[in-house]
């Protein structure tokens, strides 16, 4: 008796077993996971665009001196269709103080329960580092990325704006990735 499954099926299997096969066969790869995000994931925050930062806190300190302002208190902020969520951020910025000229946002540190939502993804971590001139996401500490029901945790994520790429990386501790069996599903 021969079974045939349907070419879907098989290509689904085939994919999770090529999955299932680099990882037992490559250490290295087990410890830094590179994923390809959309082209328009995590745009926002101040990261190369033309729309607007709202900042929203309980608390604010400007210290124009050091050029930095530190939010504190259920921190969120949003840019776009990309929102931020933390206990305390600190903005360091350039330009004239308040009301004196032109500001650019050079880089924004979040401490304590980060979380970055996007349309079609989600980052969460412990804290953050949001470096508009290298146009790059740090985030470190109990790290989680989720697109759909897919999830990949590691200690540190490093996400490219320029290249959209992801990159989880192990360090001190292991990387670990769930792939939901429909997202590798061709019909979609």
């Amino acid at each position: 008796m021969t079974v045939r499954m349907p070419r879907s099926s098989l290509l689904r299997r085939a994919a999770v077993a090529g999955l299932l096969t680099t990882l037992a066969f490559a250490p290295a790869f087990a410890a830094e996971q590179t994923a390809k995000l959309p082209a328009t994931t995590y745009q926002g925050l101040g990261m190369s665009s033309d729309q607007p930062i709202q900042f929203e806190s309980e608390q604010l300190e400007v210290h124009d001196q050091d050029k930095t302002a530190v939010f504190t208190g259920h921190v969120i902020v949003r840019q776009g269709t990309t929102v931020l969520k933390t206990d305390r951020l600190t903005v360091f910025y350039q330009g004239s103080p308040a009301g004196e000229g032109p500001q650019q946002v050079s880089r924004l540190e979040a401490k304590g329960n980060v979380l970055v939502t996007s349309p079609n993804q989600t980052a969460s971590g412990d804290n953050g580092t949001f470096d508009t001139a290298a146009n790059t996401i740090l985030l470190t500490d109990n790290v989680v990325l989720t697109q759909g029901d897919n999830v990949i945790r590691g200690p540190k994520l490093l996400i490219d704006i320029n290249t959209s790429q992801a990159k989880m990386l192990g360090g001190s501790g292991r990387v670990q990735m769930l792939i939901a069996p429909k997202s590798l599903d061709t019909k979609r």
